[in-house]
């Protein structure tokens, strides 16, 4: 029922996930930026630079991605990724589209933070307001780029525009709640060490209470999309991708009882009944987080296989 992938298809399926992996870095990083900064020059820094990674990596996977397809149709050895007279025919095709589409959008993310960091490396004080808002423009219009993209490639190309939107909404759902994990982490050690354990306590209620309507919105168009792939309720259970989508069904519950956890257990738990830092209760945040990003890789890995 589940086939082996070929050289091939391999090295695509590694491309794909570092594709959803870059995505997803710049929805949570942009976001986290956005959102749960506090000035503080070291988070702007590190947010900055993980949008930088993930758009870096998603160019290389979108290019490298179209040169595996013209290998693997020429099946010539690694030689045949470069035949142009091939590359030119798919570049006519939607797979060419969204490629180019891709590289310009990480491109354009790549150039624009680049420069943000050097901006905020010259200031003596936090960014205002402008700043966060000109990052975000960027970064968000060029997501709306990605997310086309998305609804454009694949197998939901061919299905109705509901089915269509609702991966557009699933894919920026999911890039939004797992690219934000690391951030988070690295944020939580940041306001940790520096004793601020308002700005900590304060940063994780907001992104549980965001986290709320991202998987609200997660979840119905999950299902949207799984009523327009599947004929029937038994082609669930009779199909490998049937199977592999429980399989991320139950991943995604996984991460969701541990958001909860977070959220109404673990979080309140972070200050003591003196106003300080409960430092096992931070301990056990940051274990947690850890934790989400494990469940996250493994959703990301299992998207790519479907």
């Amino acid at each position: 029922m589940f086939s082996i992938p070929t050289s091939w298809e391999f090295a695509s399926l590694i491309c794909k996930f570092l594709l959803y992996f870059g995505t997803a870095t710049i929805a949570g990083g942009s976001l986290c930026l956005w959102r749960f900064s506090d000035g503080r020059q070291k988070a702007i820094h590190f947010n900055l630079s993980y949008i930088i990674l993930g758009a870096l990596l998603g160019f290389q996977a979108s290019l490298l991605n179209f040169l595996i397809q013209i290998g693997l149709i020429n099946d010539d050895g690694f030689s045949g990724m470069f035949d142009w007279s091939m590359g030119s025919l798919l570049l006519d095709t939607q797979l060419g589209d969204v490629t180019i589409v891709r590289l310009a959008c990480f491109t354009l993310v790549l150039i624009s933070n680049v420069l943000f960091q050097r901006k905020v490396n010259s200031l003596t004080r936090p960014p205002d307001r402008r700043f966060y808002a000109t990052v975000m423009a960027v970064n968000g219009a060029t997501m709306l780029l990605l997310l086309f993209t998305f609804r454009q490639a694949g197998h939901v190309s061919v299905l109705s525009l509901t089915a269509q939107i609702a991966i557009g909404l699933h894919v920026l759902c999911m890039a939004i709640w797992v690219g934000s994990l690391c951030p988070l982490l690295v944020m939580t050690g940041i306001l940790a060490s520096s004793g601020d354990s308002g700005s900590l306590q304060s940063m994780m209620k907001h992104f549980g209470d965001l986290a709320i309507g991202v998987v609200l919105v997660l979840l119905l168009s999950g299902v949207l999309m799984l009523l327009q792939l599947f004929g029937s309720f038994g082609e669930v259970f009779s199909s490998a991708y049937g199977l592999s989508m429980l399989a991320k069904l139950t991943l995604v519950l996984g991460l969701l009882a541990i958001a909860g956890l977070n959220k109404f257990v673990l979080v309140p738990k972070l200050i003591d009944g003196d106003g300080g830092f409960n430092r096992e209760g931070v301990g056990s945040l940051k274990q947690s987080i850890r934790s989400e990003i494990v469940v996250a890789s493994l959703i990301l890995l299992l998207t790519t296989y479907l």
